[in-house]
């Protein structure tokens, strides 16, 4: 009989010993298993792409996993691109897309799918598909910049010089950003008597570029000046200024380009670009990626409601700006620590963070800024 207590009385102190463990545990925080979310993106897959580096640091910062998937720039092709990557799993998609056509579609698809989604380095033009797009509570908003502005700065820069006869590289005829470029732009031709001779769309090599130039050199042995206002094709003003510069007119063709290039910096040496704009896009990836896990963590920047944040190109107008800007800026790492993305993009790590603090950031961004960023602990 004493041994049938003495077994009773093991069993009672185990169990005791289990539950004071079970109680210490519970007083600490469960540690998750993987990533809390997983973010997708269209675009590229390379990763030493600016926006694929940024996006990657701000989502990883938040404890989330980060993929990418090429796709078709095509309205057709962003449809396809987003269900590819609801059916991989995604809980979050960072979209660029091409027309506001698509768009409507595309919320209904993230919509029955509970996938939240947010808009970058494009704007939504047609009011109703807006009004459609920012109704659904899976939108998480859009990172945009006034691309009609920056078309017609950059054309500015060329009149103020004396251009008279121009060409223009961009992008074709359906895509959002390179349309609102081109209205800005003519409207500056138009104000400064610049005669656009030809527009050359959708370059997808550099052959494609250094014929065009050719051709047009040929064809208009009076122009002056050629405006790259961003294509798809990465080294468009690079192979535009190498031509120009192998023609022998690098002293009567000016040249002004919107988005950088790492080799440009060159051709700033040799008195051959009047301006540059770019250097927006690590700080677009960013905050996109930050509105996005901002909205998967419940925490979004404004209650209800879809944030539109605009930033604002840097300007270059030297060799040596473009190699500090390539040096501190887009160096391979993210322009945020995961310190202070938890500080200044992270809603649920610090509450104070509200729409003015985002818009603080885009009005402060500088490489001088971003050396701040990626130092403070």
């Amino acid at each position: 009989m004493k041994s049938v207590w003495r077994a009773i009385a093991v069993v009672l102190l185990f169990g005791v010993l289990i539950t004071a463990c079970a109680q210490q545990q519970g007083d600490k925080a469960p540690v998750p298993e993987g990533p809390r979310f997983t973010i997708g993106m269209s675009g590229s897959n390379s990763p030493e792409r600016p926006y694929n580096i940024n996006a990657k640091a701000v989502v990883e910062a938040a404890g989330g996993q980060f993929v990418t998937e090429p796709y078709i720039h095509t309205p057709e092709g962003s449809i396809t691109l987003v269900k590819s990557l609801i059916n991989a799993g995604c809980d979050g998609i960072i979209l660029f897309p091409m027309s506001d056509p698509s768009l409507t579609h595309i919320a209904k698809l993230c919509e029955e799918a509970g996938v939240h989604w947010v808009i970058t380095a494009r704007e939504i033009r047609d009011p109703r598909i807006k009004q459609e797009v920012e109704a659904s509570p899976y939108f998480a908003g859009m990172i945009t910049t006034d691309e009609e502005t920056l078309g017609y700065r950059v054309m500015e820069s060329l009149g103020r010089q004396g251009a008279t006869k121009l060409a223009v590289f961009t992008t074709g005829e359906l895509d959002t950003t390179g349309t609102a470029r081109m209205r800005g732009m003519l409207l500056a031709a138009k104000e400064y008597g610049v005669e656009v001779v030809d527009t050359i769309r959708n370059p997808a090599r550099a052959e494609d570029v250094s014929s065009a130039i050719e051709s047009l050199i040929n064809a208009y042995p009076d122009l002056d000046a050629v405006v790259n206002l961003g294509t798809l094709f990465n080294q468009t003003s690079t192979v535009a200024l190498n031509t120009i510069w192998d023609a022998g007119k690098a002293d009567s063709i000016g040249f002004a380009a919107i988005d950088f290039e790492p080799d440009m910096d060159a051709f700033f040496d040799r008195d051959m670009i009047s301006i540059a704009f770019g250097g927006h896009i690590p700080l677009d990836a960013s905050l996109a990626a930050a509105l996005l896990v901002n909205s998967l963590m419940g925490t979004p920047i404004k209650e209800n409601q879809p944030v539109t944040l605009r930033v604002a190109p840097l300007t270059i107008r030297s060799g040596d700006e473009l190699r500090r800007y390539y040096d501190v800026v887009e160096n391979g790492i993210g322009i945020f620590s995961p310190q202070v993305s938890e500080r200044k993009l992270f809603k649920w790590e610090n509450p104070d963070i509200t729409f003015d603090s985002f818009q603080s950031l885009i009005d402060g961004y500088g490489i001088d800024a971003v050396t701040g960023w990626r130092t403070e602990n």
